[in-house]
């Protein structure tokens, strides 16, 4: 695969990330949050595993060369996974795919924040990043002195934990096969959101056709396609460059929330959102200091 090729895969895998909060938006006028996002992450693990089967010659996805670093790892990514898509995904019903797509983006901007936390050092330069993504938030959500609506909150919050997601997500990764590590935190994601399901007395029936067809388009393409592509295009296309690719996320789930949904974003909001992607993409530019070095490696 070329440069070119890979980066257009990587594109691909960002519209399909971006259109399908669509998805996760029409769902919950039909079904709850936690029990769709068990459904749709139990069925992307399902789908990964042939994958796994006939990468590896065997379906053995619990064996593994250090398996408690692997579980602690999987259990953690799968549980800062359930936290981020139970915010996003009880946010967006109260909020437009535009928003939430956005204000997801600035997951780029909290790792520095919470890299700190863990000991990293960056370039001063970050900072005025992350104001300005701040800056372009403030726009985009329509706050009112430093009172947030509550749908845009709850996406904020779900973004702080995509970026706890990342960082996980960097220190095990290198370790283990990708798809293998996939699987286990998709289905530790499903576990807990089906538990929280029944804690919060969420009914476990799909009411209808229409809620399998966004289980399974979201389960199917979103999450086990999507993250197979992101796979195999990052095997190519270096880690800064293909952040900058995954950030038009954001533009695509805008122009979807459009298309699909008759969203209007008014000239504050598009101020704002090129804030925000201004200071995603600016963050970019700056990793921390005393990072380990990294680098591209085949998959086994």
């Amino acid at each position: 695969m070329t440069l070119a090729q890979s980066n257009l895969v990587l594109l691909l895998t960002a519209a399909m990330w971006g259109s399908s909060f669509v998805l996760q938006k029409m769902a919950m006028d039909i079904m709850e949050p936690f029990i769709y996002n068990a459904l749709r992450f139990a069925l992307a693990a399902i789908c990964l595993m042939p994958i796994r089967y006939f990468r590896r010659g065997n379906i053995n996805v619990i064996k593994s060369n250090d398996k408690r670093h692997m579980l602690i790892g999987s259990v953690a990514a799968g549980t800062i996974m359930f936290c981020a898509v139970g915010f996003q995904q009880i946010g967006i019903k109260d909020t437009t795919v535009a928003n939430t797509g956005f204000i997801t983006g600035l997951y780029i901007v909290f790792v520095p924040i919470i890299g700190v936390l863990l000991g990293h050092k960056y370039n001063a330069k970050i900072w005025l990043a992350i104001l300005i993504a701040c800056s372009g938030l403030y726009l985009l959500s329509g706050m009112d002195g430093i009172h947030m609506k509550k749908g845009d909150l709850f996406i904020l919050i779900s973004a702080f934990f995509w970026g706890s997601h990342l960082i996980v997500i960097d220190m095990v990764s290198n370790r283990h096969h990708p798809i293998a590590f996939a699987i286990r935190q998709f289905f530790i994601c499903a576990a807990l959101s089906f538990i929280a399901a029944l804690v919060t007395g969420e009914s476990l029936k799909v009411p209808s056709i229409d809620a399998w067809i966004l289980i399974g388009a979201s389960g199917i393409i979103a999450i086990a396609l999507g993250y197979t592509l992101q796979i195999y295009g990052q095997k190519v296309t270096p880690p800064s460059q293909a952040a900058l690719i995954f950030s038009t996320e954001a533009v695509f789930s805008a122009l979807a929330g459009i298309y699909f949904l008759g969203e209007v974003l008014g000239s504050t909001a598009l101020i704002g959102c090129v804030l925000m992607l201004g200071g995603s993409l600016m963050a970019q530019f700056y990793p921390p200091l005393n990072h380990r070095a990294t680098e591209q490696k085949s998959l086994p």
